[in-house]
């Protein structure tokens, strides 16, 4: 890691390269590495093992939620998730075909189509991603109408909700170990993040779940392709980035200080 040291007017070779400046910093220890590693492999067997009891918490969550918003829900069913890691309950709320869906749904996804196509009018750098979503409502309504009489069953939805989101939980603590333990300067801070990002993807999972079966409910199928790609793993990958931005942040500030330029001059 140290310069090459010049001798006879050459540079000596060297054996490695030097670590990227942002990572420069860090202390990263054989001991440090372990025991990140060492909590991740642990926080990932004890998910595993109470993954039923995290599923039903899960569940008995979204069911509160449900009856507080006033969504229908005839009730829970268990289903399978993984082998082993079961079983999950997913509700059954009633999910209207497109026939039964009512004017005023077919009617918004009208005016979701215009708010975006205004949208990526008037903003360069929404435009791509407006378009994109524009695609998919359009692609939706055209399916929809092609098959009015299909519908999707609810108890369908939380079993595959369920087995995405159970992914999620047991690889964070992996992911968290790159993106939470490593980079801070203190463990027991990064232990902090990690345990912070953790409990707030499962509540945030439940709050997910329980506005995408009201949209099902009231709209059936039309706005499920843009439920799923705004609500579904990118939302669990846009969370991880947020809480990895103000960690390494914070990281940055206890290793280097605040640097003038960047605070507000009054």
């Amino acid at each position: 890691m140290n310069p090459a040291i010049s001798t006879g007017g050459r540079a000596a070779p060297r054996t490695s390269i030097y670590p990227h400046r942002s990572v420069r910093s860090l202390r990263l220890t054989r001991g440090r590495r372990w025991v990140s590693w060492g909590v991740a492999v642990l926080a990932f067997l004890l998910i595993g093992s109470f993954a039923a009891p995290l599923m039903a918490l899960h569940s008995a969550m979204a069911d509160r939620l449900l009856a507080w918003t006033g969504i229908p829900n005839a009730g829970w069913e268990e289903v399978a998730v993984f082998p082993g890691l079961e079983p999950g309950r997913a509700p059954l709320v009633p999910v209207p075909a497109f026939a039964q869906v009512t004017g005023g749904a077919r009617l918004s996804l009208i005016l979701g189509i215009v708010a975006l196509l205004v949208m990526t009018g008037r903003y360069l750098l929404f435009r791509n991603l407006g378009n994109f979503l524009i695609v998919l409502l359009g692609a939706s309504a055209l399916v929809n109408a092609a098959f009015d009489t299909f519908r999707l069953d609810a108890r369908v939805f939380g079993q595959i909700w369920l087995r995405q989101e159970l992914l999620v939980w047991m690889l964070m603590p992996f992911a968290g170990v790159l993106l939470f333990l490593l980079p801070q300067p203190r463990l027991r801070v990064g232990l902090a993040w990690l345990a912070l990002a953790q409990a707030y993807g499962f509540l945030f999972s439940v709050l997910r779940f329980v506005f995408c079966l009201g949209m099902l409910h009231y709209t059936g199928l039309l706005f499920m392709p843009l439920l799923w790609f705004a609500l579904g793993a990118l939302s669990d990958l846009l969370y991880l980035l947020l809480f990895f931005s103000i960690s390494v942040h914070q990281a940055a500030g206890h290793l280097w200080g605040g640097r003038d330029t960047w605070r507000l001059q009054l």
